[in-house]
């Protein structure tokens, strides 16, 4: 999110992701997701005066919202699988910003 300041969000998000492109062997699939989220939001931790004098306006807050999710998994081998997913989230209740955008990578070990 954008801000001036440091900002914090400690959230919880359930949602549901739904496979609708894989190839026969199922070592490539697409998903995508939706899913709700509700938290608290801090802008930096509660003090409203910056290093420089400067005095916030924003304020902490319960926020809520969504998050569409595009997501792609990858077989590298039988147990190592890459991620790459899109999200774009919208947080109401928020003072600093309604939509954010996110953009990740990851690997997943399959431990059996």
């Amino acid at each position: 999110m954008p801000c001036g300041a440091a900002c914090n969000l400690l959230s919880g998000e359930a949602g549901y992701y739904y496979s609708f492109l894989s190839d026969p062997s199922k070592t490539f699939l697409l998903s995508i997701g939706a899913s709700g989220l509700a938290g608290y939001e801090t802008i930096n931790w509660g003090n409203k005066t910056l290093f420089d004098g400067a005095t916030l306006h924003n304020k902490d807050a319960f926020v809520y919202g969504g998050a569409l999710t595009l997501e792609l998994e990858t077989f590298i081998t039988d147990l190592i699988i890459l991620l790459v997913n899109a999200r774009e989230r919208v947080l109401w209740g928020s003072s600093v910003g309604k939509f954010s955008s996110q953009l990740g990578t990851g690997i997943k070990i399959i431990i059996n």
